[in-house]
């Protein structure tokens, strides 16, 4: 697995080339589909580039301008995936491709409809954000276009991926809770048929066993999906016991927000008689009284990269796989001590 350092040290692509010479991916793809819409300084820079770096030309797919590529998302009502998407239409559209969105909710996971939208609807590849098919359905969708995972991808298949490392920042969220003194910390998750879901709670229940802290599992609750109705609902039952954790750690940002008014409503302190943390830095984490305590994702960057990678494997089908982690990082704010 590459590191976000490596990305570039592999075999020469046309993103290298076009680093190479300054220019974007867009600017190279015209120049091997021999267009006449660049300057003759700026296609002697991108000749001169691939010569420096033998590339060979001949491997490249021809493809013409604004063509599309399909993109599942979960929903749009997550804001963690609106950065994202930013980070995906600007690169397709510098690059002469559209984007086309759907999403899911696990609409188009029945084999035959998504296999029948991908072959019929003529699309140059695929973009997967949302949680990843099974290993077979994954390979039918090959056979018709390329693909690329962003966030989520399988532990069981190989492709290309850009993704975080979710257990290691969930392991270091719940230590910083561990390390403010608490001792009876509970988890808010989403679905674990999500990727993310399932390595957060690697790394949480990492952390507890390395600090022999015990597992109440009455204070793990399991949301369905990223809601804030549910989450505030469970979180209040959860609230309304005689013994209550001094600790939320939680999969999102937007449960955070649930956390503090739900202990608020209860008339518990935030973070003097629990603290929490969340997820992703969306703007809802500055919006709360307390400001929430997160890890942040480079959400513009994993829709850029991803795009990129797509947009590498449709122009020169032949590209290796890749498979990139992004770096996170923690930030404190006034929900924690």
């Amino acid at each position: 697995m590459e590191s976000e350092e490596d990305y570039m040290s592999t075999k020469v692509t046309i993103t290298d080339i076009a680093n190479k010479a300054g220019v974007s991916i867009a600017t190279v793809s015209r120049i091997l589909n021999r267009k006449d819409t660049v300057s003759l300084s700026t296609r002697h820079k991108v000749l001169q580039a691939m010569d420096e770096l033998g590339y060979d030309s001949n491997q490249i797919k021809s493809v013409s301008s604004y063509q599309t590529i399909l993109t599942f998302v979960p929903d749009f009502a997550n804001p963690f995936y609106a950065r994202i998407i930013d980070g995906i239409q600007q690169t397709a559209h510098e690059n002469d491709f559209e984007v086309f969105l759907i999403p899911t909710k696990d609409i188009y996971l029945d084999h035959v409809h998504l296999t029948n939208l991908v072959k019929k609807g003529g699309f140059k590849g695929v973009l997967w954000l949302s949680s990843s098919p099974p290993p077979d359905l994954l390979n039918l969708i090959s056979r018709y276009c390329p693909m690329a995972m962003c966030c989520e991808y399988p532990d069981d298949y190989e492709c290309s991926y850009i993704s975080i490392d979710d257990v290691t920042a969930a392991y270091k969220a719940v230590n910083y809770l561990i390390s403010t003194g608490c001792k009876n910390i509970g988890f808010v998750n989403c679905s674990l048929k999500y990727k993310y879901a399932r390595h957060r709670r690697e790394g949480y229940l990492k952390a507890l066993e390395s600090a022999r802290l015990p597992l109440h599992p009455e204070w793990n609750i399991t949301i369905p999906s990223i809601d804030y109705t549910l989450a505030h609902s469970a979180i209040s039952q959860a609230l309304n016991t005689e013994q209550r954790p001094d600790a939320f750690f939680t999969c999102s940002d937007v449960f955070a927000a649930a956390a503090i008014n739900a202990a608020q409503q209860h008339g518990i302190r935030v973070p003097e008689d629990i603290s929490v943390i969340g997820f992703d830095n969306v703007e809802t984490s500055r919006m709360t009284l307390p400001t929430i305590t997160t890890i942040r994702q480079p959400c513009f960057q994993l829709g850029q990269q991803s795009c990129s990678i797509l947009l590498e494997k449709i122009l020169n089908p032949s590209a290796p796989d890749r498979q990139i982690l992004l770096n996170t990082e923690f930030i404190i704010r006034d929900s924690t001590r």
